[in-house]
């Protein structure tokens, strides 16, 4: 009977210690569970809040709906640091035309092309001319001449005020006419010479008036043409060459 007494005490003892032992396996787990779970991190809408804080007006490049918190808006308040994957700006659908700034360059003897011609660009006047020799005494005809009278370096040009020097006597009379305005004559020989307005003077058509028609130390032209309502004056236009 002791025998059997010890014999049923060995076997319940490991059972009773394998019970305790996996209550307390069971415990420790239900601990862990029960541990208060650690923060969740923010969710998209919270992040795409904050960031608009930052935010300038939306774009077409990137919208504010879906805007995350790793890619800074394009406008952005001082301080706010840019980030890398800032996407670039797209390029414009049309390009914007450049606004030439080449301006219109100005007449030179080059561009003109001729023999025995006068041209006065401000003036309109475009004109060949015809010779009228020192020792003609009938009136001169409706074109400009070079009178043959005239001193050495003095190309000295007249027409009548009525027609093909009209240009020439409505600018004094308005006051249009300028010192350095450019006469570009053709002699001969295709030669093209620049002038410039010197001065002008108006006088009594006189021998007294004879320095009009004398010789230049430098090349010169001088233009003539009628002054008055009865053409009782005459205006004379010094020029100089410049080329």
């Amino acid at each position: 009977m002791a025998s059997s007494t010890r014999l049923n005490r060995r076997l319940v003892l490991p059972f009773a210690l394998a019970i305790i032992l996996a209550g307390e396996v069971t415990g420790l787990a239900l601990a862990v569970r029960l541990q208060p779970l650690p923060a969740a991190a923010p969710t998209a809408s919270v992040s795409t809040s904050a960031a608009r804080q930052h935010a300038g007006p939306a774009t077409s490049i990137v919208s504010t709906a879906t805007l995350d918190a790793t890619i800074p808006p394009r406008s952005v308040e001082p301080g706010f640091r840019a980030s890398s994957a800032l996407p670039a700006a797209a390029p414009p659908l049309v390009a914007p035309v450049a606004k030439s700034t080449t301006a219109k360059s100005a007449p030179t003897a080059s561009s003109y092309h001729g023999r025995n011609h006068v041209w006065i660009p401000t003036l309109g006047i475009n004109r060949s001319i015809a010779s009228f020799p020192c020792s003609r005494s009938r009136p001169p005809d409706n074109y400009v001449y070079r009178w043959g009278c005239a001193g050495t370096n003095n190309v000295y040009l007249l027409g009548h005020a009525y027609s093909v020097f009209k240009p020439l006597h409505d600018a004094y009379v308005g006051g249009r006419l300028k010192k350095g305005m450019k006469v570009f004559y053709a002699d001969g020989n295709g030669r093209v010479q620049t002038y410039a307005v010197v001065w002008w003077k108006v006088t009594a058509p006189t021998t007294s008036a004879s320095w009009a028609w004398a010789a230049q130390s430098r090349p010169s032209m001088t233009l003539q043409t009628c002054l008055g309502a009865n053409s009782e004056y005459r205006l004379m236009v010094r020029l100089v060459a410049v080329n």
